[in-house]
């Protein structure tokens, strides 16, 4: 060993090496070894990290502000643990809402960080809520139609099922603000009740604007709403045809309904002022009894209601009764001319019609019409048939018709000067007095024969050929 380290080389790589430590020791700086072990760390700032409430009690009220709703964090860790935190947006910060109660809190958040991340700071450190308690209240269902349904239908009203009352729940300052919940059906074209239609409910303000918070229970109904025709009540008329057995009668003829409603387009409902289409042959009832009888649907129409029409009835031996005195309406007389009943001589004519007692005791002279038609007769004396009207289930005895005479004349004849008739051989004392004669020459152009009676009963032994001092014209 000592004969190594006097080998000049061994002395001079040893001495190499005491010098290279001595470098070492001199150039060494304790204090930078902290800072080599901090680069390995770092601090990041986060910005906006999102404020999540939780526990609060959401059926009884609602988070009305949060404010605010984002905080700013400082923290501190490796660079790795960084870029996990980074991929899976770990960072969370909550407020607990579990004790909170309706109205303005201040509270604290509450920060979750990734593993190996440490929070350095947090602001804000708390934030403001307000609640506000959540109440329900019960509205009528409203449906509104969109669109036209066939032509000439129209939209009845709308049926909810199951019930037209629905429950909303809402935060106790926006509840004021609803003016209808409902929801709208389409009717376009439809010709037929819409059945078993659901329809989702909406709650809506004043102006028509949807509550997007409200909560509706029961949230979609179903919906009927009626397609109907026009409708339009009509009296119903019955025609009756045939005659019962002779020597019978109606004593009452009773039916349950008077006037039907009837549905169908406007315009065919404008053309019916009555309904008819039921006729009841007389000759097929032999007794008293009951009868039912559909009603028809006539052109157009599209139902009636009610569907049946019941009769009941009463038949009895039937009696005749004469009614006297009954004036006669003449008709149809061609323009120029004047009639008068010459036979009988009154011009009032006896009529014997028959039918049940009760119905005959109640009959009055306004109820028995005598017509007398004219229709193309000329001047001169006529028989003519007279046509009997009579209520209903009151007939004309047989046997019995009616006739009676009507003289005609022509009223256009022209007048002559009044003083011709002396002159043409006329006796003064044939000649009805001033008064009279002047309506005697009136009577004369309207048909009537009054004159000519005034100038006999003047003398008292004047003929009906006689010569009418005023009319120059023959008086019968």
């Amino acid at each position: 060993m000592d004969k190594w380290l006097s080998h000049p080389t061994a002395i001079k790589i040893l001495s190499l090496m005491i010098g290279i430590l001595m470098w070492a020791v001199v150039h060494f700086d304790s204090e930078k070894t902290p800072n080599t072990v901090a680069n390995l760390t770092e601090t990041q700032e986060i910005d906006a990290v999102q404020v999540t409430p939780i526990g609060m009690d959401d059926k009884n009220y609602a988070l009305r502000l949060l404010d605010p709703e984002v905080v700013h964090l400082t923290v501190q860790g490796s660079k790795s643990d960084f870029l996990i935190a980074s991929r899976n947006n770990d960072y969370q910060v909550t407020v607990d809402l579990s004790q909170a109660t309706e109205g303005r809190k201040v509270l604290p958040v509450k920060v979750n960080l990734p593993r190996g991340l440490d929070l350095i700071e947090v602001r804000p450190s708390n934030v403001t809520v307000v609640l506000e308690r959540i109440v329900t209240k019960e509205y009528e269902v409203t449906v509104k139609t969109d669109g036209i349904p066939g032509k000439g239908y129209k939209i009845g009203q709308p049926v909810v099922k199951p019930n037209n009352r629905v429950h909303v729940t809402l935060p106790k300052d926006q509840m004021d603000l609803v003016a209808s919940v409902g929801g709208t059906v389409s009717v376009e074209g439809e010709e037929e009740t819409v059945n078993d239609k659901k329809m989702k409910l909406v709650a809506y303000d004043k102006e028509g604007n949807e509550l997007t918070d409200a909560v509706i229970s029961p949230s979609v109904v179903e919906v009927e709403i009626p397609i109907t025709k026009p409708f339009k009540k009509l009296p119903l008329q019955i025609g009756f045809t045939g005659k019962l057995t002779d020597g019978y009668a109606i004593a009452s003829f009773t039916q349950s309904v008077d006037q039907i409603t009837v549905y169908g387009p406007q315009d065919v409902l404008d053309k019916y002022d009555y309904y008819d289409g039921i006729t009841i042959d007389l000759s097929k009832l032999t007794e008293s009894g009951t009868m039912e009888l559909d009603i028809p649907q006539l052109e157009g129409i599209a139902t009636v209601d009610p569907l049946t029409v019941t009769f009941e009835y009463k038949i009895v031996p039937a009696e005749t009764r004469v009614m006297s005195h009954l004036p006669v309406k003449m008709i149809g007389l061609s323009e120029g001319l004047n009639a008068k009943v010459t036979v009988p001589p009154n011009g009032m004519v006896d009529a014997i019609v028959k039918g049940a007692s009760n119905v005959l005791a109640s009959l009055e002279s306004k109820d028995v019409q005598l017509i007398a038609d004219l229709s193309g007769l000329g001047p001169g004396s006529h028989d003519v048939p007279l046509e009997v009207h009579l209520p209903r289930f009151v007939d004309q005895a047989p046997n019995a018709p009616i006739t009676i005479t009507v003289e005609i004349t022509d009223s256009t004849e022209t007048l002559t000067d009044p003083g011709g008739a002396g002159e043409n051989g006329g006796d003064s004392n044939a000649t009805a007095p001033d008064s009279e004669a002047v309506n005697g020459g009136e009577d004369a152009i309207t048909g009537n024969e009054s004159a000519g009676d005034a100038k006999g009963n003047s003398d008292g032994g004047a003929t009906n050929s006689s010569t009418n001092s005023n009319t120059g014209t023959s008086v019968p």
